[in-house]
């Protein structure tokens, strides 16, 4: 019994002595780059994206350069749709309308300023887009 109990101390030492190393390795490197700002996508020559989940938009605001298109994907088993509500540039609605499951709509922002957009089936569930020059 009592070399059942050494053998038992032993191997929680060397369980315990194992696992001192992976406090370092589970800290991020220097190298590790930090992750862009949810509000703050795209360029003239590439795109932004917004999910539609959950009955929001997410990002709720979004910052891209002129020039850039912003695709909305709905990411919710509930239809959506995107309809501007104010600010410079075109009116624009998504399609037809809805936008079931999967669907996307794209619309390419060409004017500077604060636009914002809802969708008209839920009520409280808006977005921003700010065009910067």
């Amino acid at each position: 019994m009592k070399r059942l109990s050494i053998l038992a101390i032993a191997v929680v030492a060397l369980v315990a002595g194992c696992g001192g190393s992976s406090k370092s390795s589970s800290t991020p490197s220097a190298s590790t780059p930090a992750p862009a700002p949810a509000t703050s996508n795209g360029g003239a020559s590439g795109g932004a994206a917004v999910s539609m989940k959950n009955i929001a938009f997410n990002p709720g605001s979004l910052t891209v350069k002129k020039g850039t298109t912003v695709t909305w994907t709905n990411d919710d088993s509930v239809n959506h749709d995107v309809t501007k509500t104010g600010g410079p540039g075109p009116d624009f609605k998504s399609g037809s309308g809805n936008l079931a499951s999967g669907d996307t709509y794209k619309q390419t922002f060409d004017t500077a300023g604060t636009i914002t957009y809802r969708c008209t089936i839920h009520p409280g569930m808006n977005g921003t887009i700010v065009v910067t020059p």
